[in-house]
């Protein structure tokens, strides 16, 4: 038996995705890339992860095969999100409204991605693709941890002129404070005399989180 429905059911509707594989019933999604990226501007930092993975495999693709680089498989952002949807069992069916497509939506292009979809990258995907569907903007949430004996400032580095701009109230001993912000921004922590002066460069991704503890 076979169930079509758009690829929003796949993120959003977890009791009819339950019951479909419960009575192997094999679910097939149409609009793919319009649900998902042609929804970029309204979640740029989502998209970003997806163009990250994009640009990760089609390095790993070229360098496999760098002497034929014109009928080498290519790894679009539409051609990771079919390869995924694939690789979870989901049946797929791909407009191509011209050559590039048609490429783009190969089974070549979708099995050369295939074999290097890692679980960090399928983790990355999955926190990507349903924000895309949803527009929803995508930040990366960090912790302070205060563990002076004092209160402290939280500081956000401005990455064009190195501003430090105050973010946060006091935040006394043992308490924590949390930001939203994007990958690579800095946080400057200060004690109450500014006598201690702690830097801390954000390193995770969109969607995920980081703790930093501010102590000596």
């Amino acid at each position: 038996q076979i169930y079509q429905g758009n690829c929003w059911l796949i993120f959003h509707d977890p009791h009819l995705m339950t019951f479909l594989r419960a009575h192997d019933i094999f679910f097939q999604t149409y609009a793919v890339m319009f649900g998902i990226i042609q929804r970029r501007q309204d979640s740029p930092s989502a998209f970003h992860i997806l163009s990250t993975v994009s640009r990760e495999l089609t390095e790993t693709i070229q360098s496999s095969n760098p002497d034929n680089v014109a009928t080498q498989p290519i790894a679009t952002e539409a051609t990771i999100m079919l390869a995924y949807l694939v690789h979870s069992n989901i049946g797929i069916i791909p407009r191509a409204a011209a050559t590039a497509h048609q490429h783009e939506n190969s089974p070549s292009s979708i099995k050369a991605v295939i074999q290097h979809l890692t679980p960090d990258r399928i983790e990355k995907l999955e926190r990507a693709i349903p924000a895309l569907m949803k527009g929803e903007k995508l930040y990366t949430s960090v912790s302070f941890v205060n563990a002076l004996e004092g209160a402290i400032l939280i500081h956000w580095m401005h990455p064009d002129t190195n501003e430090e701009v105050v973010v946060s109230d006091l935040i006394h001993p043992g308490s924590v404070e949390v930001q939203q912000t994007h990958p690579g921004h800095i946080f400057v922590a200060y004690d109450a005399e500014r006598k201690i002066r702690k830097e801390f460069v954000v390193g995770a991704g969109y969607g995920e989180e980081q703790q930093f503890r501010v102590e000596l």
